[in-house]
């Protein structure tokens, strides 16, 4: 090892005699090109696994859109028949319609309704029990 140290130590040698008595010979010089091959594989690979990937997504993107779609024609179906249904409820809550109704099922409306007065629970007012055909006149449909 120490005659390993001694030769790295030592002047480098100026002539061919001197480099073959050390022991030292010409090498030539190493071509390090990396082969091409392998690179280009490896490039192509990751470009086509790019390429499919878009694909995919694109695909998957598109069967997204329309069923979001769908769904905002479904929503718009939907809000369309809760405002015919909420249309339809207020018809039916409508004082006209319950007082046709309340006639036809033979109830009769009071014409000498009474009042309470809560402040001082005074009743305001002659109460008269409603009599069938008293006060309404036919009412038709």
């Amino acid at each position: 090892m120490s005659s390993m140290v001694a030769r790295a130590l030592a002047p480098a040698p100026r002539t061919m005699e001197e480099a073959k008595a050390a022991g030292l010979r010409l090498v030539r010089p190493v071509r390090s090109r990396a082969r091409k091959a392998p690179f280009v594989v490896v490039v192509l690979t990751v470009l086509a696994i790019g390429l499919v990937g878009l694909i995919i997504m694109s695909t998957v993107l598109q069967a997204q859109s329309f069923e979001a779609a769908k769904l905002d024609r479904q929503a718009a179906t939907l809000q369309t028949e809760q405002q015919s249904i909420a249309r339809e409820v207020d018809r039916l809550q409508s004082p006209a319609n319950v007082a046709s109704r309340a006639i036809a099922i033979g109830m009769v409306p009071n014409a000498n309704p009474a009042f309470l007065r809560l402040s001082d629970d005074k009743v305001l007012g002659e109460p008269k029990p409603a009599e069938a055909g008293s006060n309404i006149r036919s009412v038709t449909r």
